[in-house]
């Protein structure tokens, strides 16, 4: 997969409102959050947590929070 179908295919995800890493507390020109699902040095957190994993134990990652985790929250 090259960067730019890595990237359309992350424009297309919905990730939990309360997921961050570095790129997460920016915006796209569009108002997107900047979150690079392909990224193999991204390291996520919790907002609801302040920890690597979410109120439900499981990690604070772009491949599992999405809207079929109970704690998912999606963006306003």
């Amino acid at each position: 997969m090259n960067k730019a179908t890595a990237a359309a295919d992350t424009h297309d995800r919905t990730f939990c409102a309360m997921l961050r890493t570095k790129n997460g507390y920016f915006r796209s020109a569009q108002g997107d959050r900047v979150i690079d699902a392909e990224s193999s040095t991204a390291c996520y957190n919790c907002l609801s947590t302040q920890r690597p994993y979410g109120p439900d134990g499981m990690p604070a990652n772009a491949d599992y929070c999405g809207p079929a985790r109970g704690c998912f929250k999606p963006e306003d």
